[in-house]
């Protein structure tokens, strides 16, 4: 079967040389074929960004290698990322000709089906949230059912060892591409998981037996603005295998769910579990005939409640005994880089710098701030870091509404360290590490320091 795999910067390349391969993925499924034995792969770099000894690698593999768009009608099926652009012109001659195309989502649950039988597989997606809700639900499936957990978020590949620990081993670190989920199974097969969560970016691969959607709050367009990163992430619903279980936010739901799903959870305002009341003195989840109640330790609640309880929607889903997961959420203390408040050398940390860090997120961090500024000693400093550390994210920062944030909270703030962005009224540095040198020596016991950098961690 000649396949071509378009988009070599979103883990094409991955898909590409595994197809090449001739893995146990069951791709003829997809066409009408019954040349079963090789395929023939065709790698397409279709934003011209393949480095040498990559494109080497591939060739070495009798993978072809083309930066020109190829005649659709030369291929049985056609592989693309959702990212492209519907315009390029082998999706535009696909569809004329009627080759099939699939997603590297799809293309990815046929390449690792075989691979995750044993296995129990969780995939989260959303527009935010996504990383806490894995980490917390590791963390709850290690802690309270003894489970041996690897996940991977854009905190890394990690694997909790079910004895309950909060500090899990760092495996490896891969992007949240649904091809990296290859990668990921590949690092961990000396932990021998029993659970595998993945954040995957913009949709599912019909690998989860739970799938999990966040939110689609603050949608955005992708594909040359096309089409919505919504529509991306419905790929969860859309390729729900059966026997499975979806977790949806409310914001998610309602959604047509095929009929091989067998059960739907949802979350959040109208949800099946919803929290009854949130404070951080008080909390308390309602969910079924029980109540979940505990107080929020070392973290803003308000930014942990679509985490929370999407983890614990997917929780009892797996039948955790809900007096445990009570018992975990009263020590539980944040993820770290995810509103997490803590002490070092006698400052009060505020740390909310992640991949996902946004405007709104930099808000809430202040506004958090603000609630726990009453407990410091009187003339306490409070400084800022904020900014971008890292150009290849998916998502920027606007600059200009970094320089609005900041002057609207000028009364608030002592001092202000700025990542990336130059201002007239700024130390700027280099990253988040020169940044959090500067303000720990800027400042000393008893002062606050809120951290918005936005960078991988």
């Amino acid at each position: 079967m000649h396949i071509a795999v378009l988009d070599l910067t979103h883990g094409g390349s991955l898909i590409a040389q595994c197809l090449a391969e001739n893995t146990e993925a069951d791709i003829q499924t997809i066409v009408n074929t019954s040349n079963t034995d090789t395929n023939t792969v065709t790698a397409v770099d279709v934003h011209h960004t393949l480095d040498r000894s990559t494109r080497t690698d591939l060739e070495t593999r009798a993978i072809s290698v083309l930066t020109e768009p190829p005649d659709a009608s030369s291929f049985d099926l056609i592989i693309a990322s959702v990212h492209l652009d519907p315009a390029y012109p082998t999706l535009a001659g696909a569809r004329a000709a009627g080759v099939p195309v699939i997603t590297h989502h799809a293309a990815v649950g046929k390449i690792m089906q075989s691979h995750l039988q044993g296995y129990e597989v969780i995939e989260v997606t959303g527009t935010t949230a996504k990383t806490s809700t894995v980490r917390t639900l590791a963390e709850i499936i290690s802690s309270c059912a003894g489970r041996s957990v690897v996940s991977h978020s854009s905190a890394g590949v990690e694997h909790w060892d079910g004895a309950g620990s909060s500090n899990p081993q760092v495996i490896a670190k891969f992007s949240i591409t649904p091809a990296s989920i290859i990668e990921v199974v590949r690092s961990a097969r000396d932990a021998h998981p029993d659970v595998f969560i993945f954040e995957v970016s913009l949709g599912g691969t019909g690998l989860a037996d739970i799938g999990i959607i966040t939110t689609f709050a603050g949608d955005y367009l992708i594909a040359n603005n096309t089409t919505t990163a919504s529509g991306a992430k419905m790929q969860m619903v859309q390729q729900a295998k059966p026997g499975s279980t979806l977790i949806l936010g409310s914001d998610v739901a309602p959604v047509p769910v095929p009929d091989v799903v067998a059960d739907t959870n949802t979350f959040g305002d109208g949800g099946d579990i919803y929290f009854e009341s949130v404070t951080p003195e008080r909390c308390v989840i309602a969910a079924a005939d029980r109540h979940i109640e505990f107080t929020a330790r070392n973290y803003d609640i308000f930014s942990y409640e679509t985490a929370i309880l999407a983890a614990v929607t997917a929780a009892i889903s797996m039948n955790i005994d809900p007096g445990r997961i009570t018992s975990f959420l009263g020590h539980f203390c944040g993820v770290s880089g995810r509103m997490k408040v803590s002490e070092v050398k006698g400052r009060t940390i505020i740390d909310n710098s992640n991949s996902g860090m946004n405007i709104p997120s930099a808000e809430s961090a202040i506004n958090h701030a603000r609630r726990i500024a009453g407990d410091l000693m009187d003339g306490a400093n409070i400084v800022l870091i904020i900014g971008i550390e890292e150009y290849n994210v998916c998502e920027g920062l606007d600059s200009g509404r970094v320089i609005e944030l900041i002057t609207e909270n000028r009364e608030f703030v002592t001092d202000v360290i700025t990542v990336g962005v130059n201002t007239d009224f700024a130390q700027e540095v280099p990253g988040l590490d020169k940044g959090m040198e500067l303000a720990m020596d800027i400042t000393r016991a008893g002062d606050l320091i809120i951290s918005c950098v936005k960078c991988f961690r």
